[in-house]
């Protein structure tokens, strides 16, 4: 990866180019809209390239360009010129110390590819072991009285570490630990790069990756260098000690350079001789740079190896730091969605106490202008529950609670234990309150105006019904005076008040039934009788001729049934068939049978066909609805009360539209006498 500092006042632009040298090329692209801003930087060799955007190509920028040369002679420059320079803009910033000069409109490209040749020229050639990723051995134990006084400290700080797994802020812990350790070992500087800490509850896709290593603390090292410049786990010092876990030395004027050129160009940058990896017992989070001893001497395998577990306690406690930021985010961010619900929530401990109220169950209780809520401030009805499902481990069904204000208030409360697991009793209980009031009241505007709409239907219904009956009466009446001498005058009269009687007599049985369609069955009574009788009735009701054939399999049928309620069924249905009916032959065919039902016990089984054209599709699946009818007369009351009355039997009724000539119009089930 190449390290490119990007300079440019231009915000927009120095976006738009991070984004493409990333995905063009292994650039790590740092910005900065002034040239003494990354003056520390460039001092240190933090970079490999630089690329300018100036808005000018005047003298200032050149004594830029100069200075820029003057401060990193082995740094790659190079510069994008404006639209517009001239012809002598080229040579001019050659000669101030441009390696490359580029013009707008800029091909990302061609500059990635410019770039990655200048960058190629600084590298120092890695030279070929068995090994080309290890790095020298450490030196022999050299310890004197001093060292073994330093080895001593070194032991007492690695025991005074072990609280810092109890600490908190993880760059504050690692900045109190740098210094701690600066003072005794004696070191000029130390930085400690770690993975990006995050208090993040779900991952996302734009989140740190894990392979950028930050500083998250360090000392004696410039503090723009600092702010810039990162390790990766891609290549350099955080490839080699994540894939090699182990104590790594500088190359030296004594040891050859058999390291990575990025490892070397790294330890150069920052100044460091020793790099430890941080790691929580578990894997690699981070890396220690330790510089040059303030005296001037070198480290010893004892020294180093304490440093080494005294960052192991370090990476322990960041680990934690991790992990308590995570667990605060959790609750802040549950403790958001909690309070935007306009469903009340409270958390009750064992200890009988509120452990959360969110400002909706507030308002619910005891209304807008308080602040908190206490476990007395709850409805003893609501309270008397809490308290059985915190002290008894009661399961609590869903209930309703009505408050005593003016108006009324309707909540429905939920109880949830909230036990962990092998805990005893108390437990944790969550109380959910939801305001119920405006769907209740809507719930009872819906039901009045169903009845009002049902009723206006019914009146409606029988209103037709009872003025189509009337009409013939009262015609009758009008010329009952000067017609009544004559006979043909009395038998009309006679025949209408008998039929017109009939009909409204049908509807008030109608009615009737539909009331108390659920009588029991009583009576143990012969389903050939009822259906011939019930036949009957149906052909007298309709007038004309009509035939009722019965095709039976079964011997005689005793059925056990509320004898007045079936026989009206059966008359409804086979008046419905003769009313279909239009030919002058008008015939109902009955089968009777008999099979077992899902449970395996014997069924009556009765399919009813008439001589008309039977359903249409599209009528089928609404013939029992109520006041449904395809004709001009009735009021679509005669198959509901039949379903009504075979349901209360503990049978079925099923309407089939016709596939064949041959097919039934219904299907009736009963339960046959045990």
């Amino acid at each position: 990866m190449t390290r490119l500092l990007l300079i440019t006042e231009d915000q927009n632009q120095a976006l738009t180019l991070q984004g493409a040298l990333a995905s063009a090329a292994d650039f790590q692209v740092h910005h900065r809209s002034r040239f003494a801003d990354a003056r520390g930087a460039l001092t240190a060799g933090a970079f490999e390239a630089c690329l300018f955007l100036p808005a000018n190509v005047e003298a200032d920028f050149c004594t830029e360009l100069a200075a820029a040369r003057a401060l990193a002679p082995r740094l790659a420059i190079a510069v994008v010129a404006p639209s517009g320079a001239g012809t002598e803009t080229q040579p001019r910033l050659l000669s101030a110390g441009a390696d490359s000069v580029l013009f707008q409109p800029l091909d990302v490209a061609a500059l990635a590819t410019n770039l990655t040749r200048l960058t190629g020229r600084g590298e120092t050639p890695t030279v070929a072991s068995a090994n080309p990723f290890a790095g020298p051995a450490l030196a022999p134990a050299r310890l004197n009285a001093k060292a073994a006084a330093l080895s001593s400290a070194l032991e007492v700080l690695r025991d005074f570490s072990q609280v810092l797994g109890y600490s908190l802020d993880y760059r504050q812990l690692t900045h109190q630990f740098i210094l701690k350790l600066r003072e005794v070992v004696g070191v000029s500087r130390i930085a400690i790069f770690l993975e990006p800490g995050t208090a993040q509850v779900m991952p996302t896709t734009s989140g740190p990756d894990g392979t950028t290593l930050t500083c998250a603390a360090a000392v004696g090292i410039p503090a723009d260098l600092v702010e810039c410049f990162a390790l990766t786990r891609k290549s350099g010092l955080g490839r080699q000690l994540s894939q090699q876990p182990q104590i790594l030395r500088a190359p030296t004027q004594t040891v050859p350079p058999q390291l990575d050129p990025k490892i070397v160009r790294e330890f150069e940058v920052l100044g460091g001789q020793v790099a430890i990896p941080v790691n929580d017992r578990e894997r690699t989070i981070g890396i220690a740079i330790l510089g040059d001893r303030i005296t001037g001497g070198e480290f010893s395998d004892e020294e180093l190896l304490l440093v080494y577990h005294l960052l192991e306690e370090l990476g322990l406690a960041v680990k934690n730091s991790w992990l308590h930021d995570q667990l605060v985010g959790s609750h802040k961010l549950f403790g958001s969605v909690l309070s935007s619900l306009t469903v009340g929530a409270l958390v009750i401990g064992p200890n009988q106490q509120v452990a959360y109220a969110n400002r909706a169950i507030i308002d619910f209780l005891l209304g807008a202008r308080a602040d908190r809520l206490d476990v007395h401030d709850l409805p003893p009805a609501i309270a008397a529950r809490l308290h059985d499902v915190v002290e008894k481990g009661v399961e609590a069904d869903t209930f309703f609670h009505e408050t005593a204000a003016s108006p009324p208030r309707l909540f429905r409360a939920t109880i949830i234990p909230l036990r962990q697991p092998q805990t005893r009793l108390p437990q944790t209980a969550m109380l959910l309150l939801e305001d119920f009031t405006s769907i209740r009241a809507g719930q009872q505007a819906e039901i009045e105006s169903s009845n009002l709409k049902l009723i206006s239907l019914i009146a409606r219904r029988f209103a037709h019904e009872i003025r189509n009956s009337l009409v013939p009466l009262t015609t009758h009446a009008q010329l009952f005076d000067s017609e009544i001498a004559h006979d043909d005058f009395r038998e009309s009269l006679k025949a209408s008040l008998h039929r017109e009687t009939q009909r409204i007599q049908r509807f008030t049985d109608q009615m009737l039934l539909l009331a108390r369609a659920d009588q029991p069955p009583e009576e143990l009574a012969s389903l050939d009788e009822i259906l011939r009788s019930s036949f009957e009735k149906s052909r007298a009701f309709s007038g004309g001729e009509a035939n009722l054939e019965i095709k039976s399999e079964l011997p005689p049928v005793m059925l056990r049934c509320n004898r007045a309620s079936l026989a009206h069924a059966f008359q409804e249905i086979f008046l419905n068939g003769l009313q279909s009916s239009h030919d002058s032959s008008r015939r109902v065919v009955v089968s009777l049978n008999a099979a077992p039902n899902t449970e395996g016990r014997a069924e009556l089984v009765i399919t009813v066909r008439d001589s008309g054209t039977g359903f249409a599709l599209e009528s089928a699946p609404r013939a029992t609805e109520p006041f449904f009818t395809t004709r001009n007369t009735g009021v679509g009351l005669g198959l509901t009360i039949a379903q009504r009355v075979i349901s209360a039997h503990d049978g079925s009724l099923a309407v089939h539209p016709r596939q064949t000539p041959a097919d039934a119009d219904l299907t009736i089930r009963l339960p046959l006498p045990r």
